[in-house]
């Protein structure tokens, strides 16, 4: 029996494993590059081929809109005008806060002119001879009105001219809807003879009224002339130098608190006398320092060294400086300043008197 002889595979060269075979060509045949997509991409590849491509009907064309033109570029501004227009811009929105704070303002001032600070109560403190209504009629106070419109120094100027006797009358106002009138009495300094008639001059040279008769215990004040004395005002004399005297030595009178004042003599204004107690003058000498010297003649008298029995004429011309006195022919001195302090002083008997 003949053995067949078997022929080895013939290898393929230049295959991975996984690529399919090369396909054999006949001789003088194109050689295809092979094939190494996946099976499936294949057989779609082929469906395709065996498809008639879908004829496709082209789609209307729609009509384009005109092109718009583009707007005009605008130029820069330059920094110099944007600067100037901020600034407008900045005043204007000022000044619109400027009126609408005074418009606010005014509406807050006017509500509370209008609705708030009514004057409800006006009272009367201090002790006169007047009566409260006397004085709450001379001033023109009245409710109703506004406690910041009032007119206080008007009204306090209408009571002391209509009521003579009131030195001082103090308009206050009492928020949030009173007023107060305080008045203080002015005290009489003296009475002045004008022909048949006393005008009675208050402690500011105010002419408080007029009389017939002297008051007892005001003084007489002489060598004076009347030129007006219209009540409720100031005393003119006819001599300007005798009312600036008469004004300082009153003043000292009522600050120290002097009593038993008789009478005063202006005559000679650089030479002012007061009597005391109808029985002791005072002399002053210049118009300076009459509260000093006062103070020096009432220590005299606290210290016993001028008694209820001595009467004649006390020099006080250098008392403020030199702390003496000269009484009559006599010196009266003392070892204390004008303070008020306590004084020694010794007076030798006089050799004259009143």
């Amino acid at each position: 029996m003949e053995k067949k002889r078997r022929t080895p595979p013939q290898q393929t060269r230049g295959r991975s494993r996984g690529q399919p075979p090369q396909r054999r060509t006949a001789p003088g045949q194109p050689t295809r590059p092979a094939d190494h997509r996946l099976p499936a991409q294949q057989n779609s590849d082929a469906r395709s081929r065996q498809r008639p491509p879908a004829q496709r009907t082209p789609a209307p064309s729609r009509p384009r809109p005109p092109a718009k033109e583009p707007p005009p570029r605008r130029r820069r501004r330059s920094s110099v005008g944007a600067a100037e227009r901020r600034k407008r811009h900045r005043r204007r929105m000022k000044l619109f806060y400027l009126i609408l704070f005074l418009l606010v303002i005014g509406t807050a001032l006017t509500f509370a002119f209008t609705v708030l600070f009514r004057v409800e109560t006006v009272e009367v403190r201090g002790e006169s001879r007047y009566s409260a209504e006397e004085i709450l009629k001379a001033s023109g106070l009245q409710t109703g009105g506004n406690v910041f419109l009032t007119d206080t120094a008007a009204a306090s100027d209408a009571v002391e001219k209509a009521l003579p006797y009131i030195g001082v009358a103090d308009v206050r106002r009492i928020l949030p809807s009173g007023l107060e009138i305080i008045v203080e009495e002015e005290a009489v300094a003296g009475a002045v003879l004008d022909d048949t008639q006393y005008i009675l001059v208050g402690v500011s040279g105010k002419v408080l009224d007029r009389v017939t008769e002297k008051p007892e215990g005001c003084p007489l004040i002489k060598g004076v002339a009347v030129r007006e004395a219209p009540i409720g005002s100031q005393i003119v004399y006819e001599e300007g130098e005798s009312r600036e005297v008469f004004d300082k030595l009153s003043q000292a009178i009522a600050a120290v608190n002097l009593d038993k004042v008789t009478e005063i003599d202006l005559e000679d204004s650089y030479d002012a006398k007061v009597l005391y107690d109808g029985r002791i003058w005072l002399e002053f000498g210049p118009p300076t320092a009459f509260e000093e010297k006062l103070r020096f003649f009432l220590e005299l008298l606290k210290e016993g060294n001028l008694t209820e029995s001595d009467s004649g004429t006390l020099d006080l011309s250098l008392a403020a400086s030199t702390d003496h006195a000269y009484f009559s022919t006599g010196i009266a001195s003392s070892a204390v300043s004008t303070d008020a302090s306590s004084a020694a002083a010794s007076t030798p008997e006089s050799s004259s008197g009143l």
